[in-house]
């Protein structure tokens, strides 16, 4: 087999286009919106050539995350300016670099991620701009210096700059350039093919919150993805969620059995760390919240209860899709006690928080189900097809807590997806708490695969948009991503934005 070429042989290619726009973040934003003060296209720039293991993609559609937003007001994972934002790509490659295996090819149709990761400029240690050896920057103290109180932001720094710590030493190094510019450069593990049913817009805006899903499940709840495992899924391929049905009297989904069957009777899954049967899911709804909900379904099977939490009351449908065991819309009011009502008073063994939903919680005494509003709190779940049933219970119940969702004799895991928001977790129950970054599945065995197993999880239809509301376009250009993405923070109604290049 030929190797695939080599940067040199592609140095025609450059010359014939030798500059590039980027949109530079040159500033922070701390006020926020507009943006445009910030983001300034910079023209003209020389064409990138990729390094070892690394890919040229011409982009086509780039994904608006919150994060983008939040990098701008609250510099998360920015460790100097200027920098180029944007976590999702979709586009064509040009270039390739040494070492990058065949599958990849110039004129290849992918899709991917991008965004500054770690210590901008190369990799600590090296001398790059931002590293160790770099005296310059703004003078501001790293995460873990001083002896002042961490900020939120630091303390994300931190985490993220040890979470870049582990990849840089399995040769990854993610932090050269962001998706808001012509072309980019991202490693080879980051890059996938794209699925040729898929418009390039449609792939750029699943990339981040599947990676993300993927560490939240494998790294969070210590529950192996089939497909990362090299073993056959944990359920038949023969059942179809739809097919499942769920009574009012028991929200455990059954399959041609009559028995009813609790929480703690499912049997374990293999390569199910802590046993976990039961999740609920904060946001499940969100683009993170649509792809665990999904992926969890692959890892532990039909019977495994998955609660999802959702404002969008439109949402019921596509959850069951997702593969949702039941729904719960409204506000977090008296959630414990909903959760007990799906899990026959039992409560779950895991949550994964895809939106620090916990962090706004108010841990005072809770409404009695008595008092519950008929308008802004109701369960659904899964009767018969195209039908919802909403469980409402009248009966007095003791005053719990939020962190009383969890089983009392279950491995209380909470796994947090890093949102920029602390939640202050009260571990001294027994409660194990995770912080969970997108990157940190590459560090997992198998994970580095992650993103190149995603092309036939939706070819064969197991993994569907995660998006409820589809994609919106919302410009055409680097100078439509300031004015969206101030859009996007107000909220995106469970559209994904994608702005097209």
């Amino acid at each position: 087999m030929n190797p695939p070429p080599s940067v040199a042989s592609h140095l025609r290619l450059t010359q014939q286009k030798p500059l590039v726009s980027r949109l530079l973040a040159v500033k922070p934003c701390p006020s926020g919106p507009p943006y445009t003060s910030s983001l300034q296209i910079s023209r003209d720039d020389p064409f990138p050539v990729p390094g070892p293991n690394e890919v040229c993609i011409r982009t086509r559609a780039v994904g608006l995350n919150h994060i983008d937003w939040k990098n701008l007001e609250h510099e998360i994972m920015v460790k100097q300016w200027p920098e180029v934002l944007g976590f999702e790509i979709a586009g064509v490659v040009e270039l390739i670099g040494m070492d990058v295996d065949a599958r990849l090819k110039v004129g290849q149709e992918v899709f991917g991620l991008s965004g500054p990761v770690g210590v901008r400029g190369g990799p600590p240690g090296k001398g790059g701009p931002g590293g160790p050896d770099d005296k310059g920057g703004d003078g501001k103290k790293s995460a873990g210096e001083g002896k002042a109180k961490k900020s939120v932001g630091e303390i994300l720094m931190e985490e993220a700059e040890k979470a870049d710590s582990r990849l840089e030493e399995k040769g990854f190094w993610t932090g050269r350039a962001g998706g808001f510019q012509d072309v980019t450069c991202v490693h080879k593990s980051w890059v996938t093919r794209k699925p040729a049913s898929w418009l390039f817009e449609w792939a750029a805006g699943v990339p981040l919150v599947y990676i993300t899903a993927c560490s939240a499940i494998v790294c969070g709840l210590g529950i192996q993805l089939p497909f990362l495992a090299n073993n056959k899924p944990a359920f038949d391929d023969s059942l179809h969620l739809e097919s499942l049905t769920i009574d009012t009297t028991s929200p455990i989904a059954t399959h041609n059995d009559p028995k009813k069957t609790g929480a703690d009777e499912l049997k374990d899954v293999p390569e199910n760390k802590f046993g976990v049967k039961s999740v609920l899911v904060l946001g499940g709804s969100s683009g993170v919240g649509g792809s665990a909900i999904q992926l969890l379904r692959m890892a532990l099977g039909p019977k495994a209860v998955i609660i999802a939490t959702s404002n969008n009351e439109d949402s019921f449908h596509w959850l069951q899709k997702c593969g949702a065991t039941a729904h719960l819309r409204g506000e977090f009011e008296a959630l414990a006690e909903k959760v007990r009502l799906l899990t026959d008073g039992k409560g779950v063994d895991a949550i994964l928080d895809c939106i620090s939903g916990a962090a706004c919680l108010d841990d005072g005494p809770p409404t009695p189900p008595s008092e519950w509003s008929d308008d802004d709190s109701e369960i659904t779940i899964k009767d018969v097809p195209e039908c919802q049933t909403t469980i409402k219970d009248e009966q007095e119940s003791k005053a719990m807590s939020f962190w009383d969702v969890f089983r009392e004799d279950g491995p209380k895991l909470y796994a947090e997806v890093a949102t920029g928001r602390k939640v202050d977790v009260p571990t001294d129950r027994g409660i194990k708490a995770t912080l969970v970054f997108s990157r940190m599945i590459l560090s997992q065995p198998g994970g580095e695969r992650a993103l190149q197993e995603l092309p036939a999880l939706i070819e064969s239809g197991e993994f569907i948009f995660p998006h409820p509301g589809g994609v919106k376009v919302v410009g055409k250009g680097l100078e439509s991503v300031a004015p969206a993405l101030a859009e996007l923070r107000e909220g995106s109604g469970g559209w994904k934005f994608v702005v097209e290049l």
